[in-house]
C-alpha cells in the first residue's frame, strides 16, 4: 500500500502555516498591547513629570517671591530708620541751637519749675549740663529734661503720627 505523501504534506504545511499565522498574530496583539501600554505609561509619567515640575516651578517661584518681599521690607524698613535717624539728628540740632537763643535762660527757668513742681523745692538742680537743659534730683528721684531727653521724648511721644508718616 502506497501512501500518497503530497495530500499529507500539504496537509501538514496548511496545519502549520495556521499555527504560524496564529501565534504571529497572537505575537502582533501582544506586542500591540505592550507597545499601547508602555505609551499609556510614558504618557502618565510624563504627566506626572509635568506635575511635578509645575508644582516644584511654583514652589520655587514662592520662594522667590517671599525673598524679594523680605528684601523689599529690610530695604523699607532701612530707608525709614535712615528718614528717622535725620529727623532725630535735626531735632537734636534745633535743639542744641536753643542755647544760643535769647529766650533759653526763659527756658531753663521754666524747666526749673516744672523739676521743683515735681520733686520739691528741695530738689537738686544741673543746669545746663554738656547736653543743655537740666537734670533734677531730690533723694532717689531724678528727672532729665536735658535737651536731648526731650527731643527724644517728643519723638517718641510721635508715636503713631510718625508710622503714619510711612504710610
Amino acid at each position: 500500500m502506497t501512501v500518497a505523501a503530497e495530500p499529507l504534506r500539504e496537509a501538514l504545511l496548511d496545519q502549520t502555516r495556521a499555527e504560524t499565522d496564529e501565534r504571529l498574530a497572537a505575537a502582533d496583539r501582544r506586542a500591540e498591547a505592550l507597545l499601547l501600554d508602555a505609551e499609556e505609561r510614558g504618557a502618565a509619567l510624563a504627566e506626572r513629570a509635568r506635575a511635578e515640575g509645575a508644582a516644584a516651578a511654583r514652589l520655587a517661584g514662592a520662594h522667590d517671591e517671599a525673598r524679594a518681599r523680605r528684601r523689599a521690607r529690610s530695604l523699607v524698613l532701612a530707608a525709614r530708620r535712615e528718614l528717622y535717624e535725620e529727623l532725630r539728628r535735626r531735632a537734636l540740632e534745633a535743639a542744641h541751637a536753643l542755647r544760643d537763643d535769647s529766650a533759653y535762660p526763659a527756658l531753663l527757668d521754666g524747666l526749673a519749675a516744672v523739676a521743683r513742681a515735681q520733686l520739691g523745692e528741695d530738689a537738686e538742680l544741673e543746669i545746663d549740663p554738656p547736653d543743655g537743659g537740666l537734670r533734677a534730683s531730690c533723694g532717689a528721684r531724678h528727672v532729665d529734661y536735658t535737651l536731648g531727653a526731650l527731643v527724644e521724648r517728643s519723638l517718641d511721644q510721635l508715636g503713631d503720627r510718625l508710622e503714619r508718616l510711612w504710610a
